[in-house]
């Protein structure tokens, strides 16, 4: 067996890992403005997100135990279009790709491809519904174990009042509901803590970012192995931070369990404390209502329509 390179020989890949509305976009933007970082050229997913270990995961049938709420992801419409998916992001990163017809060869080798052509010297991807799905951690987990590239993790947080909010003003979720999707999640990613030592993850706040962009991100620089840019976080502001605070219809009390998770990252009882929160003992408010028709056609576009679309444009299957 040839033998490894020393990281400071090779290629790197960061991956953040985070909640969706936790700033994951926007600490993006800013890192691929860096000279030495590269994000994907095009996705099928929106904000330049590969889902990759997340399709990876729906593809090789893992464990439903493993997915988020006992439940396999369902965004994709199963394992052939997961595939599909796969297959569109990768060539259309890379067109000459030809895949191996074996699905764990596709995910090993199309993984393999985007990373080469991308690090150089760092190649950054970011996809929120990995970290919430141990299925597509551990397969994560796994690469990192065999590739020749230094890979480094940044793992995300913000505040769960605040990402609560975020996500029912943007997808209309049921805040009481969500918050223990956010506990899961958040389990997952102090779980990683313990198993992989400081210099392959590094956790920071949304709150801290927001705070000191340019302390924040010379941190994250250093974790990577980059020079920062003099104006690295200058385009970062604090305009919606806190506007969960100043919302009197927003009335998520936080449950004691997804309190305990919290401040296992640092936060405090009064940051955790909403003040137009309704008390615990009048009961969790109804569940997600019916979905409505855009969200009924957004599932059939993404899990028929654009599947098959995709397979007919490719001549690969």
């Amino acid at each position: 067996m040839p033998e490894r390179p020393t990281s400071a020989s090779r290629p790197t890949v960061v991956i953040l890992l985070s909640d969706k509305r936790s700033g994951s976009t926007i600490f993006q933007s800013e890192l691929i403005a860096h000279p030495d970082v590269r994000g994907l050229d095009y996705t099928s997913h929106t904000y330049l997100e590969s889902h990759h270990w997340l399709k990876a995961a729906v593809m090789t049938g893992q464990p439903a135990r493993l997915f988020s709420g006992g439940v396999p992801y369902p965004g994709y419409g199963g394992a052939r279009n997961a595939r599909t998916y796969m297959l569109d992001t990768v060539r259309g990163n890379i067109p000459d790709f030809v895949p191996p017809a074996d699905d764990h060869a596709l995910i090993r080798d199309g993984w393999e491809a985007l990373c080469t052509r991308f690090a150089a010297p760092v190649f950054f991807e970011k996809s929120p519904q990995v970290l919430a799905n141990w299925a597509a951690v551990s397969l994560l987990l796994n690469w990192m174990e065999e590739t020749t590239f230094d890979v480094r993790l940044v793992g995300l947080v913000r505040n769960p009042l605040a990402v609560q909010h975020s996500s029912q003003k943007l997808f209309g979720t049921a805040p009481y509901d969500r918050q223990f999707g956010w506990a899961e999640i958040h389990r997952n990613l102090l779980a990683l803590r313990q198993m992989l030592p400081p210099e392959r993850l590094m956790l920071i706040r949304h709150e801290d970012i927001i705070a000191d962009p340019q302390a924040s991100f010379a941190r994250v620089c250093d974790h990577i192995g980059i020079a920062p840019t003099p104006d690295m976080g200058s385009s970062i502001t604090d305009r919606t931070q806190d506007r969960w605070r100043t919302d009197t219809d927003y009335r998520l009390t936080l449950d004691p369990v997804v309190i305990q998770v919290a401040r296992a990252f640092g936060y405090s009882d009064d940051d955790l404390t909403n003040p137009h929160g309704a008390p615990l003992d009048i009961g969790p408010p109804p569940s997600r209502p019916i979905p409505d028709f855009t969200t009924l056609k957004n599932r059939f576009r993404d899990r028929i329509y654009r599947p098959i679309r995709m397979r007919r444009q490719s001549p690969y299957r």
